[in-house]
């Protein structure tokens, strides 16, 4: 999308690097031209990134040890080795454990653990059943006490984000 040279605004710093870099559209770059002619916080903003072009260029460029790569493809070896041997342990504790539950439910027989899976599925019936009664009853007092549960909820929010947001703080200036 093109826009009028009368649309143009002031440089981010993103179109400031494309035009330094060259990597602007022969009709974006003669707008940009255009407008840098005439505007100094542009000109400052272009000059700047220039500078600071010229400065990091003078640095020598860090070269990586010899065994870098090396070492780092032995690194993701050794993580995937360890993944890979806890998937088999955690595996074979879970063959274990189901095997050692089957063979114990078919040594004691269905009258030893039909009253214990009859027990269980009574239970989350009754349970079921009272979280569609609560939901029944605490649906419309929800709805009609929604405000103020907004109101408290804020009231309890916003000063335990303000604490943690101070203790937040001391750890976000040491990281800088």
């Amino acid at each position: 999308m093109t826009r009028p040279m009368t649309d143009i605004r002031h440089l981010d710093e993103d179109q400031a690097q494309s035009f330094l870099e060259g990597l602007l559209a022969a009709d974006e770059r003669s707008r940009v031209d255009a407008h840098l002619e005439s505007c100094a916080p542009c000109q400052e903003l272009v000059l700047s990134f220039e500078a600071l072009e010229s400065a990091l260029s003078g640095l020598p460029v860090a070269e990586p040890p010899a065994d870098f790569t090396a070492g780092v493809l032995a690194r993701i070896d050794e993580r995937e080795q360890a993944r890979s041997v806890d998937q088999r342990v955690v595996f074979a504790v879970l063959a274990t454990v189901s095997t050692t539950l089957v063979v114990a439910l078919v040594l004691a027989g269905q009258s030893a653990w039909a009253p214990a899976i009859s027990a269980v599925s009574t239970s989350g019936v009754r349970a079921l059943q009272a979280l569609r009664i609560s939901a029944d009853v605490l649906s419309p007092v929800v709805s009609a006490l929604r405000v103020q549960i907004i109101v408290a909820s804020a009231a309890l929010a916003i000063p335990l984000f303000l604490a943690l947001s101070r203790l937040a703080a001391p750890r976000a200036e040491q990281a800088a």
